[in-house]
């Protein structure tokens, strides 16, 4: 196996020094066996895609095997507890950008959306293509925003209120918080990546923003 763990990717590098060789071997063997186990159920009937994955996950460095396979598992065992099975639609793209987002990703709150966003995908099949790059261009702080402005809006379907249960309760950690009505970075990025809109001198989710929130919810709550 190659030595990557002088590779200091997302804070693992230093953490990969200070263990004995051996004993990290084990960690990574232990992290890919996790991920072909989480993964297995969902890619048993679709081989050529199974293997796709496989491969794009043995490409990835050392430590952020083991920084994505504990997310892998996380969002397999959110499908698993979905009230409906698994489409087996699952596209290759969504999971593949999944898992690499997941192996450079250390904030909790992204990761839990990360994970959520795969589960759905694994669970329906449906996430749109684009809403994996839109969440790698967010922050905890933004996801937050977007979870406030959200719970302000008054008609909301039963759908949107599960899916923003979700969501406010990956992002509680970081704390209360209050928009105010003039512009500042954060909103400018939820505006351009078009999640928000100024709606009299407020703001209000788009229909992009509604359906990205859904994208990002735990598929276990819904």
């Amino acid at each position: 196996m190659a030595d990557d763990t002088s590779l200091d990717v997302t804070g693992l590098g230093k953490l990969a020094k200070a263990i004995p060789a051996k004993a990290w071997t084990t960690i990574v063997d232990t992290a890919c066996a996790t991920f072909r186990d989480a993964m297995a159920p969902f890619t048993a009937t679709t081989s050529g895609i199974g293997r796709l994955i496989e491969a794009r996950f043995d490409r990835l460095v050392d430590a952020e095997k083991v920084l994505a396979a504990a997310n892998v598992s996380k969002a397999t065992q959110k499908a698993a507890k979905a009230k409906k099975p698994p489409s087996g639609n699952a596209k290759a793209s969504i999971v593949i950008a999944a898992i690499q987002a997941s192996g450079c990703e250390t904030d909790s709150v992204l990761r839990e959306l990360w994970s959520n966003l795969l589960a759905q995908e694994l669970v329906a099949g449906s996430v749109h293509p684009e809403f994996p790059h839109v969440l790698s261009r967010l922050s905890s702080y933004d996801a937050r925003i977007l979870a406030w402005v959200g719970q302000r809006e008054k008609d909301k379907t039963a759908t949107i209120k599960r899916a923003l249960a979700s969501m406010v309760a990956n992002t509680a950690s970081l704390g209360f918080i209050e928009i105010k009505a003039e512009a500042t970075f954060n909103t400018e990025q939820l505006i351009k990546l078009n999640l928000i809109q100024e709606e009299r001198a407020s703001w209000s989710l788009t229909h992009t923003g509604r359906a990205f929130i859904q994208a990002v919810s735990d598929p276990s709550l819904e």
